[in-house]
């Protein structure tokens, strides 16, 4: 039989053949005078034990190893052992297999609530969910920008925040919903969004008490901890460039002094015990 004719029995390609052959999975036999590999029965058998052993999620690697053994086995005239091995193997793979199946439900679970919540599937769930109840209307506008800096910046936070950040952030957007303040942190976010570079200092600082005066009855939804986070952290920096690229010297220096502000306070009350 020639390749054409063994693929065509097997349900494989010619290219899938050659590529057996390459890494020494099958044989090459022998070619005939006008130049022809020649197979017969036997290769024809392994082909079809490669494929079996394939479809049950066996990778090529493993598979050389399990007929290379059984071949041993066969030289040693211990078939037992060989069967005893692939058994095993089959135990492994089977786990393995459990493995992904439940990571594929897990998969089609948050598959699911993306769509359903019409959440930004490039964020993690609950950082989408707590996005979108601060973006509101503009939510869908955010994710339709990919390339703005916001846009990364988010992406790049919800990469580095942790467990403790995540919670920080939902108990912040319950607390700023509870009490009825999105709408002023959009106004004083835009605020800052026209800060001109050459804003005077006391439109600054005005500026800035104006947000701290808004931030103050959320100063509970801090966890301290992230706050004495240096802020040399690798995500940290990140974002600032991406702050930098973006924003003019008045507008970073207004966000820094209230960040440094909101550290101090937060880091104030854990001393004063509230």
């Amino acid at each position: 039989m020639r390749s054409s004719d063994i693929a065509r029995i097997a349900g494989v390609t010619t290219r899938t053949l050659r590529h057996y052959h390459s890494i020494g999975l099958l044989p090459e036999p022998p070619r005939s005078q006008n130049g022809y590999r020649e197979y017969d029965a036997m290769d024809l058998t392994r082909v079809l034990h490669i494929k079996r052993l394939s479809s049950l999620g066996f990778s090529l690697a493993q598979i050389k190893e399990m007929i290379d053994e059984e071949n041993a086995a066969s030289d040693e005239s211990s078939p037992n052992g060989s069967l005893n091995k692939q058994l095993i193997e089959l135990t492994k793979l089977d786990e393995e297999l459990k493995l992904q199946i439940e990571d594929l439900k897990h998969r089609r679970k948050v598959i699911a609530q993306l769509r359903e919540e019409q959440l930004d599937p490039s964020l993690p769930v609950r950082f989408a969910k707590a996005v979108k109840r601060i973006y509101g209307s503009q939510y869908e506008a955010l994710v339709a920008q990919s390339s703005t800096e916001n846009r990364a910046a988010l992406l790049l936070a919800s990469h580095f925040y942790d467990e403790e950040s995540l919670q920080e952030l939902e108990r912040f957007v319950s607390k700023v919903e509870e009490l009825d303040l999105l709408d002023s942190i959009r106004r004083v976010e835009e605020k800052i969004g026209k800060l001109p570079a050459d804003a005077s200092e006391q439109k600054r600082e005005a500026l800035v008490r104006e947000v701290l005066d808004l931030l103050e009855p959320l100063m509970d939804c801090f966890d301290p901890q992230n706050w004495e986070a240096s802020e040399d952290g690798e995500g940290a920096i990140l974002i600032d460039s991406l702050a930098q690229s973006s924003w003019n010297a008045a507008q970073l220096d207004v966000e820094k002094r209230v960040a440094d502000a909101i550290a101090q306070r937060v880091l104030q009350r854990q001393s004063d015990g509230l």
